[in-house]
């Protein structure tokens, strides 16, 4: 490649990076970013220098003049906005510079106008697309920095008289700096890279330690504000068509304890709708009370009914409502969301945020109900709940008689809500194909008795119509599926396709219980490919949202605290190691000389890395059957009359084999609880001889010399009954 061509492909790639950075970030129309992409991509091809030789000053001048007016219409009557405005302004003029472009002084302004654009891009957007466009902009700009000193430095010594021509019999083509050697394209793009790498690793300490300022930008995903499909405030029932839906990526939860065996039973709920007029589903009363934040909470209950307590961190996407979602029953809701309301069912709202993306943690009760806790005669109802919860429009009497026959075996309220919800699943199928029939003007009717096919929200109805009408008050509740458990990312990813309908219904001393009648949905087909792609691109994203944007002051301050506390550790134990290094030479009469200490220090770096590589080996050996063996080796040595801890050594890797085919303990079950939950399955025996093993040693007064053999074997038993699962 010749020095011409990698420069001009060098710059092309500081004024395309600016360009894609502002492009994705939605804020632009597609118009102007057609025109300006269109102009790049002939300016590529045409002779601009001669082009700009043909046209007069005054032509240019004049275009550039007669867009003033047009951006005062822009800012006053079309975007109304000084910074979109502002922006089209810069794309004009932009576009007229590379079309023309002749001297250094166009470059350099296309130049300034790409780094604008970067910035303006850093204030529109905290996506993980403008980091990539950061990157490809750091790689471009290096490269045209010192190609562009080198190509004014030449030019300087030609006009000077210091460089004369040369001549020759052959003709020499490309840029006099290349008459006798082509351009070292290869070398400089690896000087390039390096030169960044270098700027990148010294700007992350710069990053990490730089005070936590709050420039006041907004947090704006690209693109428009995304739309909740599938979730509203209001559900119409009766419509006939095909639901179409999206896979764009709603928000992404992180539990403290993720286990994936919950993704089945976890719900996101969002707004609980109590009012059906026979076609559709609203809220009867809109009134909302403000909850107070106590210090870092909002408390939205006093007390807990269970154990199983999840916490749960939210990262939402710009969504088009004031919804807050979390796993029902919320007990608390972090104060980052500044701003708090509920509504009488229980439902959480917070300021919109549909041009920003939020961050919260809740806190909830996920304990199930205990059937023998419910009385077999429903409790006085509230008046309040039973005039909201139990209103019933005109409907075709064959549903209510339908309630009843398929509960009527059943005395226990509890139980035929049980009844129903598994009726439903096993009767009806799931489509998003909807069809109308003879009975179209009650939709449930025509979805019990006619289609016998339809999506969550008619599944829903059905069960919220039938339990009212057998006295139990039942209420619509809209929200989001867990979503799909991402291991890399340590979080369950929801799209817009986990948009789903449950049903509440109420019974004492509970409350309001969860059901959800629908069948499952139909698995989604995609490649390993393109599952093992969208699994990295959530990480990564997460990580950017977590770890990057949202670094503030305070996890600054832990990450300062670990560092220093981990170099004065060091710092102390290299000091200990001296003094007793030198009072041993000093009481053995040796002189202290350099090529004494080497060995020593020698003996020192070999410590320090087989400590290193031990405290490496020691957090992941477990993954490892070798590596396990191995590290209970090594404990054995260092700790040779401590039993207990190699009982726990091999309790623990039990924990971590079992955990990688899926079977986690959940939060708040005991070692012997969860070991009695795997009997049904083949490794539950041994599992559950090592859980006795492990309390007896590790809760015990004594143990026997045989233990640890025993506990090796059990382990390999479990090893070898999951194998051979």
């Amino acid at each position: 490649m010749s020095w011409a061509r990698y420069f001009k492909l060098s710059s092309y790639g500081v004024i395309v990076s600016g360009y894609i950075a502002i492009a994705v970030t939605g804020a632009v129309d597609l118009f102007s970013l057609s025109l300006f992409g269109a102009a790049i991509f002939v300016s590529w091809f045409v002779d601009t220098a001669s082009l700009k030789r043909r046209l007069p000053p005054w032509v240019l001048n004049s275009l550039v003049t007669a867009y003033l007016f047009c951006f005062l219409c822009d800012y006053f009557l079309i975007s109304r906005s000084f910074v979109i405005s502002t922006i089209h302004l810069a794309f004009y003029v932009a576009a007229l510079k590379i079309l023309t472009r002749f001297s250094d002084t166009d470059y350099v302004y296309l130049y300034c106008v790409s780094f604008a654009e970067l910035l303006a891009a850093s204030t529109l957007t905290v996506d993980i697309t403008f980091i990539i466009t950061l990157v490809v902009f750091l790689i471009s700009s290096v490269s045209t920095m010192i190609l562009f000193e080198m190509r004014r430095t030449h030019a300087r010594v030609l006009k000077e008289g210091r460089l004369r021509p040369f001549v020759t019999s052959d003709g020499a083509g490309g840029e006099s700096m290349e008459l006798f050697a082509s351009f070292p394209a290869l070398s400089m793009t690896g000087i390039t890279l390096a030169m960044t790498l270098l700027i990148i690793f010294v700007a992350i300490p710069l990053f990490l330690l730089l005070p936590r300022v709050a420039l006041g930008i907004y947090s704006r995903p690209p693109g428009k504000s995304r739309m909740t499909s599938g979730f509203s405030e209001r559900v119409e029932l009766g419509q006939i068509g095909t639901i179409k839906e999206s896979d764009a990526v709603v928000m992404k939860v992180r539990v403290a304890d993720p286990f994936p065996p919950l993704t089945g039973i976890l719900k996101w709920r969002g707004v609980a709708l109590d009012r059906y007029d026979g076609r559709s589903w609203s809220r009867s009363w809109v009134g909302r009370s403000r909850i107070a934040a106590e210090r870092d909470y909002f408390r939205l209950e006093r007390s807990i009914q269970g154990t199983q307590i999840l916490d749960q961190t939210f990262f939402l996407e710009a969504l088009s409502t004031d919804v807050v979602f979390a796993s029902h029953k919320v007990l608390a809701i972090s104060s980052d969301l500044g701003f708090l309301q509920r509504d009488s069912s229980g439902s959480l709202f917070t300021i919109r945020h549909d041009a920003q993306k939020v961050r919260y943690r809740a806190v909830s009760d996920i304990t199930p109900p205990d059937s023998d806790l419910i009385p077999a005669q429903m409790a006085p109802i509230p008046e309040a709940i039973r005039s909201t919860y139990l209103q019933l429009p005109q409907l075709d009497r064959r549903i209510a008689e339908l309630a009843r026959e398929v509960t009527t075996a059943v005395p226990h309220p509890y139980q035929k809500a049980i009844v129903l919800e598994r009726y439903l699943r096993n009767s009806y199928d799931y489509s998003l194909e909807l069809k109308g029939s003879p009975h179209a003007s009650d939709p449930l009717a025509m979805f019990l008795f006619d289609v016998r096919r339809g999506h969550c929200e008619y599944f829903a109805s059905a069960m919220a119509i039938m339990l009212r009408q057998l006295g139990i008050p039942a209420r619509l509740v809209n929200g989001f599926r867990a979503g799909e458990y991402n291991r890399l990312a340590d979080a369950f990813v929801v799209h817009q396709y986990d948009a789903h309908s449950w049903v509440e219904a109420y019974f004492p001393p509970y409350g309001w219980l969860e059901f959800d009648p629908t069948p499952p949905d139909p698995s989604r087909s995609r490649s390993g490919l393109a599952r093992l792609f969208e699994t990295v691109v959530d990480a990564v994203s997460l990580w950017w949202w977590e770890d990057v944007i949202n670094y503030d002051v305070w996890k600054q301050f832990r990450f300062i605290a670990a560092t220093r506390s981990t170099v004065n550790r060091f710092q102390h134990g290299l000091n200990d190691w001296l003094r007793a290094e030198y009072a041993r030479l000093r009481a053995a009469g040796e002189r202290h000389s350099l090529d004494r200490m080497m060995p020593g220090l020698v003996v020192l770096l070999v410590c320090l890395v087989a400590v290193l590589g031990i405290s490496i080996y020691l957090r992941v050996g477990r993954k490892s059957s070798g590596l396990a063996r191995l590290r209970r080796v090594f404990y054995r040595f260092v700790f040779p009359r401590e039993q207990h801890r190699l009982i726990t050594i091999c309790y623990r890797e039990a924990l971590d084999i079992l955990q990688a085919w899926g079977l986690s303990r959940a939060q708040g079950c005991t070692p012997l609880e969860f070991a009695r939950s795997l009997r049904h399955l083949p490794a539950g025996v041994p599992f559950e001889e090592l859980t006795n093993l492990y309390n007896r040693v590790r809760f015990g007064s004594s143990w026997a010399d045989s233990d640890l053999g025993e506990a090796e074997g059990l382990l390999n038993s479990l090893r070898s009954s999951l194998r051979s699962k």
